[in-house]
């Protein structure tokens, strides 16, 4: 099967233009591959996904389950220089989009002079011996110029300007991908290195342990010296290892550090290994007409189309110009009489030229045009070729890894069973030491060649998404074009669905404005460094809470419009900067500054001259808040370890009423979260909990737990009180928080919850959410 991309010319475009007619082949490979599973028993499992059109392929990183991940992402979308350089190009972009609208309108230019003249009535005019006078003339006027559009040569030119900020906006996509990609794979590197300097370890105690062992044995008689000289050299050899893995990993913490945008030596990060990271049981609707979602071949698409533009503009350039001039003034000698309709002076000049003789300068620019426009054609197909070879060798690693693994895995396991029965053996003599030695090293070496097979197998997960455009939001900025068509229309019968977006109606007290508004607020501003959009805003406000301890004194995050607007049905190409609001003095905006600077993020304090537009306003105040509740700040990491602490202890019956949070009711029964491991339980009434405790009564609004004959009430962390459907179709459930006294928040499908939970599905009767594998739904109040 084959699908076919024309790539038309811009309609004013010459008919003879053949060119522009080229056909781009991109063979059909869902029918081949229509789903890819996950076999690997190793990893960690979440519910098979569909491409492109499931948020948790798009935005696959948030839905596995490693929190640290989801950091690591969210600051580098928005600290990441590289991404900021990629926006001030679209920033660029727009100018020169604006620039070339202007050259739509006529110029116009306002003139005053004063001159003098002497002598007055000429040269010659003045006798011998007398002083020449003069007399000065005052001029003001207007000349106005205009060149006709006789060929459509500026509507070219901006099309071309139009295309090319798109190009630009793409070409950020392109970007925030690759860096998602590439820091994705290098954190999970960083996991398995974890994994495998945890087995060098223990396999260098385990040698020592034996070392010592065979000096006892040495000293009694039982060993000979050059045993325990081989065993003293297998240790050393084991420990080679340790320094290379750990520098190693030293280098791949300064490398995420770099993408992320911190200075090296400054990130700190876990000892997890890659079994903290969860993957698909498969990916289902795989096709390759979704390798046209990718940034990187709508980046050539867009200049593909203003390269028509721009070899039009170049062909009609070569014709006649009319252009139309006119000029109005006023000239006097007396300032006074300035104006008045005797010193009128006016004239009007219609031209019209051709270039007769160049050089041939006109003419190479149109070959020039024609060569461009056709190195970006082979472009094109390079790039959906390396796209398609991308996503067909990463679904042969995941198709052929997971046998691979099996297999490694169970020599992994031979290889563990004959180092355990091999040191029984050699205990009582039936093996030499240098079989049960080369028997440890040998688990050593498969063990650790089945880490380096599992990061094989995740990094091939993050090939797989790149390649076929998956995590990040699918950005639609026109529907004039099948380049950039997303909108549910059929492409040669594969369908290609709307994107699935960061709501923008996160928060319920503020957020994102329906139109913008004036800000005349806080007298000192504090202005983060760069323009972010969206997406990147939304990961500014997840990512500050975990950054810093708290965000007071600010008050209000204000999103500013800057002027960088694609108007598009979603407006999701538009830019913006970021301005923090609450501070009267200017000391009190330097020291917030300098706290955020002490964070390596970049800011400056400014007095606004005067009032701006803004189309976002966020508290401080419901960042934090949300932050805290779902657990992703450091004050809540914080509290959660100080409890933690104290729950260990539990000599004070009053922690007992910390034990579990009530999610619902059902009957006689009651989902009871866990709040130190997060473990969502189905309790009866009567059921006993830990530590002697019992679920004593419930009724529809709240049970009550029993410890030590003490009660402890417990009202639903969250209860569903409507839900709304925004313009897009997108469904929003609107949650209580901690009963009657609590904040509402909007939630969407996609979003998690406290603990754990993922919200799967939104409808007008129940908000189904899944925990860690356990589907429970919550009822829409009456």
């Amino acid at each position: 099967m084959l699908i076919a991309l024309g790539l038309a010319a811009c309609s004013s475009a010459p008919p003879e233009d053949e060119l522009s007619k080229d056909i781009v082949t991109v063979p059909e490979i869902g029918d081949q591959v229509p789903s890819v599973t996950n076999t690997a028993k190793f990893a960690p499992k979440t519910p098979t996904i569909r491409a492109p059109d499931d948020i948790a392929f798009n935005l696959w990183w948030r839905y596995t389950g490693n929190k640290e991940l989801e950091i690591l992402i969210d600051r580098a979308i928005t600290n990441s220089q590289v991404l900021q350089i990629a926006a001030q190009r679209v920033v660029q972009a727009k100018a020169r989009f604006v620039q070339a609208g202007a050259q739509n309108m006529p110029t116009v230019t306002a003139q005053t002079g004063y001159s003098i003249e002497t002598p007055t009535d000429g040269l010659g005019s003045v006798p011998v011996g007398v002083t020449p006078t003069g007399k000065g003339e005052f001029e003001v006027g207007l000349t106005g110029s205009y060149t006709l559009d006789l060929w459509g040569q500026r509507k070219s030119l901006a099309q071309s300007a139009d295309l090319k900020l798109k190009q630009a906006v793409f070409q950020y996509d392109a970007q925030l991908l690759d860096l998602i990609s590439q820091l994705s794979k290098n954190y999970f590197e960083y996991l398995s290195l974890n994994d495998r300097i945890r087995n060098t370890k223990e396999t260098e105690k385990a040698l020592t342990s034996m070392l010592l062992a065979m000096e006892d044995r040495y000293q009694l008689g039982d060993a000979t010296i050059v045993e325990m000289q081989i065993q003293r050299s297998a240790i050393f050899s084991s420990r080679v290892r340790l320094p290379t893995l750990l520098k190693d990993r030293q280098q791949l913490r300064f490398e995420i550090a770099r993408l992320i945008g911190t200075a090296p030596g400054s990130l700190q990060l876990s000892e997890n290994g890659l079994k903290s990271v969860s993957l698909p049981n498969g990916v289902h609707g795989i096709s390759t007409a979704y390798l046209l979602r990718r940034p990187d071949i709508r980046t050539i698409e867009s200049g593909m189309l203003a390269a028509d533009a721009d070899l039009d503009v170049a062909r009609k350039a070569l014709l006649p110009g009319l252009t139309l001039s006119a000029d109005l003034s006023s000239g006097a000698r007396n300032p006074a009489d300035l104006f008045q309709p005797n010193t009128l002076i006016w004239n009007a000049l219609g031209t019209l030229s051709a270039t007769v003789f160049d050089g041939g300068a006109k003419e190479q620019e149109v070959k020039f045009a024609q060569a461009v426009r056709n190195e970006l054609i082979e472009s094109y197909v390079n790039t959906v070729y390396n796209g398609l070879l991308a996503a067909r060798t990463a679904i042969t690693e995941l198709e052929y890894s997971g046998e691979r693994l099996a297999m490694q895995e169970e020599s992994a396991k031979a290889a563990k069973i004959a180092q355990d029965f091999g040191f029984e053996s050699y205990s009582v003599g039936g093996i030499d030491f240098l079989t049960f030695l080369d028997s440890m090293q040998s688990y050593q070496e498969r063990q650790d060649s089945l880490y380096q097979f599992e990061l094989e197998y995740y990094q091939a997960f993050v090939d797989f998404y790149s390649a076929l455009g998956g995590g990040i939001p699918y950005r639609e900025i026109s529907k004039q074009s099948p380049v950039f068509k997303a909108d549910g229309t059929q492409i040669k019968g594969v369908k290609i669905l709307p994107p699935t977006t960061v709501s923008s109606r996160s928060y319920m007290q503020s957020g994102w404005l329906d139109e913008p508004k004036e800000f005349t607020g806080s007298p000192w501003l504090v202005k983060l460094a760069g323009v972010y959009d969206r997406f990147a805003i939304e990961a500014l406000m997840r990512d500050m809470p975990r950054r810093y301890d708290h965000l007071q004194p600010a008050e209000a995050l204000v999103v500013e419009k800057v002027g960088v607007d694609i108007s598009t049905s979603t407006g999701d190409a538009a830019w913006y900067s970021v301005n923090f609001t609450g501070f009267d003095y200017e000391q009190d905006a330097l020291a917030w500054c300098a706290k955020l600077r002490a964070m390596q993020q970049r800011c400056v304090i400014y007095q606004p001259d005067e009032n701006f537009e803004y189309v976002g306003l966020f508290s401080i105040n419901t960042i934090e808040t949300r932050a805290y509740r779902s657990g992703d700040s450091l004050q809540a990491l914080r509290h959660a370890a100080e409890q933690e602490a104290e729950s260990s202890n539990l000599p004070n019956s009053t922690k007992y009423g910390r034990l579990y949070s009530l999610l619902k009711i059902e009957t006689e029964h009651a989902w009871l979260i866990d709040n130190r491991t997060y473990r969502l339980q189905r309790i009866p009434v009567g059921e006993r909990l830990i530590l002697g405790g019992k679920l004593k009564s419930v009724n529809p609004s709240r049970a009550v737990v029993s410890f030590q004959n003490r009660d402890y009430l417990l009202r639903p962390l969250y209860s569903v009180e409507g839900v709304e459907k925004s313009a897009s179709g997108q469904m929003f459930a609107r949650m209580r928080w901690g009963g009657p006294s609590g904040e509402i928040y909007y939630h969407r499908a996609g979003e998690r919850i406290y603990g754990g939970g993922l919200i799967k599905k939104i409808d007008a009767k129940q908000v189904s959410v899944d925990w860690k594998g356990t589907q429970i739904s919550l009822p829409v109040m009456d």
